[in-house]
């Protein structure tokens, strides 16, 4: 909103406006369509006007910094920033501070920043105070980048202990950009007690690096260990300062590297900091170097930083790190680093090599863990793989189920004609596990000699077993809409047996577009098998209930509760979602696990992290312990902001507020297996641990947990400060991820007016976005 003193001038310049777009009916001219209905023209006229060299541009753009659409505002500030126009300085400092959405703000802040600095902070600074202080202080921050010798920099050094967080985090970015010494600044800074201050002080650097960062950010590297999210925030600021800096950028990371030290902590910061420096148009490090580098940590004698190095091979690339791999398993006694090493080497050489083949069956073969065994096995399912099918055909009849059963699965995911005699005997193992597994192999396998043994198992004793069948004959024929019917299948094959074609080499790209992330949501779910755990006979209620999100949506979806697991018949080809409390009985677990095993995706919420997926898988992750239950609202943050996992989850200027009920927030015990992808300052500063949302590959499959309720988002849970209309479309812009044009389309509903029709009308899906991606990567073929 525009400060009252200002509304006079605006509505002047607003009716001047008609008289000077009436004098530019100049061929090409496109400033009449500053006026025009349709937004998108608008801004395209905006952008036109603000490169067009016009000398009267400032004054025809002047007027739409006060225009009631956030976008025209945002496009419009972006443009002053673009022509250095000192006519819209004052509007912008306003802007900046008064903006109804962050992203305005911070747009008017930066093109704030790009007219006139100096002016710009002086003016800031002296509406921090009052209601205005937060505001005004994050848009401090971001006008004083690259502006050091604030004068009044000491007085917000005195606000870092303020009882308000938001406030002593504000200040504290403010603080670091106008510091007269910048590395006197952070290096306090990074002393701080507080975990979010640490940590926004270090996504600043991220973002805006300088060159006096280094030596403070290397001391620290260096230095004592921090709370992981803190950690996290820390390599990645050093990664992007030394990316940022000049000269002999690589040198310069080297030496940093070897300063640092041998710490098992240091190296381990080191081998993930390494790939970092490989990224990026501009690497600081090309991969042959990085590769070399990384020996260190796998020198190490402590076992954690040997598999954050092993992890980070497959990040770095190229021949040196796949030959690295190779040599260091052979001496490696730590199972946790040989998990690594034959992910990295997997990844690293095409899996259907004689090498890569002769490499991964000699590890299936030998005195391993079952856990690398397993791995080695997962990974030799990949289309084209040849000369390991005596391998897995003998792992079929391994005494630990789990092993056998993902060796039937990738039996048919090599499609070597020699797995068909394995999988089809295996279909009358006694053991339904067994049975089902070779079922899954029949359907990768895929081919006219499948389809008769599929449609007689439909008739298998073992639901699961039968709906498997189904579903397999469902993904061969792609006919997704038929249901669980013989007679209907044994109709289909009559018509379809010698003109079906098996090797349908489009079917891929079709579902690159039918899944691929431009799709919509409901469009990655159609037809999809998606089984849901109730929250049912739980103390005082409670627990999580994605299946009214997913009514409310219009997503199919079936419904089973604990002690129902076989007869809800989950199957590899569907999504199981496990709400909070998500407590199993103990006969639900085999299922479970031979689901997720054979190629599943299974999804927790809260709870479900212990009583689900923990008992799925554990030793990977489990529930972080707190001093008493965890109860709060706080910020949610990508941890990798480039992963296809988090696409759309983090819209731009967007800040997901997650609200804990009893959270159970993630402790990951295996962070090379676990990738964290959400994590939390505020969580981690009160309740020690910040972990949101993580996700692991299980066998052929892939679990995900998520530390909050997906129906407890939004607008319910939100402060009484929220008193109108508007205020409520601001929180939805800025931490539900309603975008621009959704915010247009419905800002004049009358369901904005009332907290409660609100809250029903408008979900907060920012969780759900992230599920959505994960079914979006299944259904890719991704996992």
């Amino acid at each position: 909103m525009c400060r009252p003193s200002s509304l006079f001038v605006w509505l002047l310049l607003g009716s001047a406006l008609a008289t000077v777009l009436q004098a530019q009916a100049v061929p090409g001219d496109r400033t009449a369509d500053l006026r025009a209905k349709v937004v998108e023209t608008r801004v395209l006229a905006i952008d036109w006007v603000a490169t067009s060299g016009k000398k009267d541009a400032e004054a025809l753009l002047l007027p739409l910094l006060a225009d009631r659409d956030w976008e025209i505002q945002e496009r419009t500030a972006t443009a002053f920033g673009t022509m250095k126009g000192k006519s819209g300085l004052r509007a912008l400092i306003d802007l900046a501070v008064d903006g109804d959405v962050v992203r305005v703000r911070r747009a008017a802040a930066l093109a704030a920043a790009a007219i006139d600095p100096v002016e710009s902070a002086n003016a800031i600074y002296k509406q921090c105070k009052g209601k205005t202080q937060v505001a005004a202080q994050e848009a401090l921050g971001l006008v004083l980048r690259g502006h050091s010798g604030f004068a009044e920099a000491d007085k917000l050094k005195k606000l870092l202990r303020d009882a308000s967080a938001p406030i002593r985090e504000s200040a504290a970015v403010a603080f670091l950009e106008g510091a007269p010494v910048r590395a006197d600044a952070l290096r306090l800074l990074l002393d701080e007690p507080f975990v979010a201050v640490r940590s926004c002080v270090l996504d600043a650097v991220t973002e805006a690096p300088r060159s006096e960062d280094l030596e403070p950010l290397a001391a620290a590297f260096a230095g004592k260990g921090q709370n992981e999210v803190v950690g996290r925030r820390l390599v990645r600021a050093l990664a992007a300062v030394l990316a940022a800096g000049e000269g002999d950028r690589a040198q310069r990371a080297l030496t940093v590297l070897q300063q640092a030290g041998t710490d098992p902590l240091v190296l381990a910061r080191r081998a993930r900091i390494l790939p970092l420096l490989v990224q990026g148009q501009k690497p600081v490090l090309d991969q042959k170097t990085a590769a070399k580098a990384i020996e260190a940590a796998l020198g190490s004698r402590d076992g954690s930083a040997r598999a954050a190095a092993a992890h980070a091979l497959r990040d770095i690339g190229g021949p040196e790190a796949l030959a690295i791999g190779v040599q260091q398993f052979d001496s490696e006694p730590d199972a946790r680093v040989q998990w690594q090493l034959i992910e990295s080497v997997a990844a690293l050489r095409e899996p259907t090599t004689p090498e890569a083949v002769a490499w991964l069956t000699k590890i299936v073969q030998g005195s391993y863990s079952s856990a690398v065994r397993e791995r080695a096995i997962v990974r030799l399912g990949r289309t084209g793989v040849t000369g390991a099918c005596e391998v897995l055909a003998a792992a079929t009849g391994d005494s630990e189920w789990r092993i056998a059963c993902c060796a039937a699965v990738s039996l048919g995911r090599t499609d070597d004609d020699a797995a068909g005699p394995t999988l089809l005997q295996l279909c009358k193992h006694k053991d339904w596990k067994l049975r089902g597994a070779a079922v899954t192999g029949l359907m990768h396998w895929s081919r006219e000699a499948t389809v008769e043994p599929l449609l007689g198992m439909l008739a298998d004793e073992d639901p699961i077993v039968a709906r498997t069948a189904h579903e397999a004959l469902r993904t061969i024929s792609r006919k997704y809409d038929s249901k669980p019917d013989a007679k209907a299948w044994r109709t289909w094959w009559t018509a379809a047996k010698g003109k079906h074609d098996f090797a349908d080499r489009e079917a891929a790209q079709a579902k690159q577009k039918a899944y691929g992330y431009a799709a919509a949501a409901i469009d990655v779910f159609t037809g999809l098998d998606v089984v849901v755990l109730q929250s049912v006979g739980v103390e005082g209620g409670g627990g999580d209930h994605i299946e009214s999100l997913l009514d409310e949506l219009k997503i199919a979806h079936r419904t089973t509760q604990p002690t129902k697991i076989q007869a809800a018949c989950v199957h590899p080809e569907g999504v199981f979602v496990s709400n909070c409390w998500g407590k199993l009985a103990d006969q639900d677990l085999e299922p479970l696990q031979w689901f997720v095993a054979t190629g599943g995706s299974l999804f927790g919420s809260c709870w479900a992290l212990t009583e689900t997926i923990a008992r799925i898988e554990p030793e990977v992750v489990q529930q972080a312990v707190t001093r008493d239950q965890v109860m709060d609202d706080v910020r949610a943050l990508p941890c990798r902001a480039g992963s296809p996992l988090l696409t759309g989850v983090f819209p731009p200027s967007v800040v997901p507020i997650y609200h804990l009920e009893g959270a159970h927030l993630i402790q990951v015990l295996d962070p090379e297996r676990c990738e964290v992808l959400i994590d939390s300052p505020d969580a981690a500063e009160r309740w020690g641990c910040g972990n949101l949302a993580a996700w692991f590959v299980c066998g052929h499959g892939v679990l995900f947990d998520s530390a909050n309720h997906f129906d407890l988002q939004g607008l319910a849970k939100v402060s009484e400060l929220l008193k109108t209309d508007k205020d409520r479309q601001a929180y939805a812009v800025d931490h539900m991820g309603l975008s621009l044009a959704d915010w247009r389309a419905t800002k004049s509903a009358g369901y904005w007016k009332n907290p409660q029709k609100a809250t029903a009308s408008v979900p907060d899906l920012s969780a759900f976005r992230l599920l959505t991606n994960f079914v979006r990567s299944k259904r890719m073929g991704v996992y």
